[in-house]
C-alpha cells in the first residue's frame, strides 16, 4: 500500500481503533490457481503477539477454507474505515481536483487453523463482540448447547498472528489545511454517520498543522 509520510495515522492506536470499530474485513491470499478473497468479520486480540492476533472462521464448503489450511505463505487482511468522494466543488477556491478521503489498515501474517476445542470459544467471543452493542442482544446460551456444537463441523476456525501492519489515513494532509477543513465541514453536515465519522478524522488529522500549506 502506498503511504506518504503525511498519510500515516497520528499514532498506532488510531489504526487499532479503526479495526475494532470496523471488523468487517477482506481476507486475501495466493492459492495454487491464483488469488482467493473472502469477506468476513475478524476480531483482533491485542493481548497476544507483538501486534495482535486476528481470529475468524470461514465456511468449510468454501474453497478458500481448504486453501487456508494448506497455506504456507502470508495472508493479507484488509480493513476499511470511513470513506467518501470529495467533490472539487467543496474546496473554497474550487481549484483542486476531486478525490477520495479514506482510512484503511492492512495486516499481514501466517494462518494457524484452530483445533475444534478453540472454535466454539472464538465463536462465543465474536458473538459477544457483535451482539454487545445491540439492545437486548442475543446470547449463545439462549439455545441448547447441542444447537451450537452441531454447527461447528460446517466451519473452519483460524488465527492470523499479525507480523506486519500498514495503515493509511488519507484525510487531506497533503492539501492546504483550509481546504481539508472545508471538506470536513461538508462531511459533518451529511446525514449518514460514516461521513460524520470521517469528518472527525479529517479534523483530527489537520487541526493544528503549522501552516496553511500542504506538507
Amino acid at each position: 500500500m502506498f503511504v506518504r509520510p503525511c498519510w500515516k495515522p497520528w499514532d498506532t492506536e488510531a489504526a487499532y481503533e479503526l479495526v475494532a470499530t470496523n471488523p468487517w474485513a477482506l481476507l486475501v491470499h495466493n492459492g495454487a490457481e491464483g488469488p482467493l478473497a473472502t469477506n468476513l468479520p475478524l476480531m483482533l486480540d491485542r493481548s497476544r503477539g507483538p501486534l495482535g492476533v486476528l481470529v475468524g472462521h470461514i465456511a468449510r464448503a468454501n474453497d478458500h477454507a481448504r486453501a487456508l489450511a494448506a497455506a504456507t505463505g502470508p495472508v493479507l487482511a484488509v480493513f476499511e474505515g470511513p470513506v467518501s468522494f470529495v467533490s472539487a466543488s467543496w474546496y473554497p477556491n474550487r481549484d483542486m481536483p476531486g478525490t477520495y478521503y479514506y482510512t484503511a489498515v492492512h495486516f499481514y501474517g501466517h494462518v494457524r487453523i484452530q483445533p475444534d476445542a478453540e472454535v466454539e470459544a472464538a465463536l462465543g467471543a465474536l458473538n459477544d463482540r457483535m451482539e454487545g452493542t445491540v439492545p437486548n442482544g442475543w446470547k449463545m446460551d439462549e439455545i441448547p448447547h447441542s444447537e451450537v456444537t452441531r454447527r461447528l463441523p460446517a466451519i473452519v476456525g483460524f488465527e492470523i498472528e499479525v507480523e506486519r501492519m500498514e495503515a493509511k489515513f488519507k484525510l487531506g494532509q497533503d492539501e492546504p489545511r483550509k481546504d481539508a477543513l472545508a471538506v470536513a465541514e461538508r462531511l459533518a453536515a451529511a446525514t449518514d454517520s460514516g461521513s460524520r465519522a470521517l469528518a472527525e478524522l479529517v479534523r483530527r488529522a489537520n487541526t493544528g498543522r503549522p501552516s496553511e500549506e500542504a506538507p
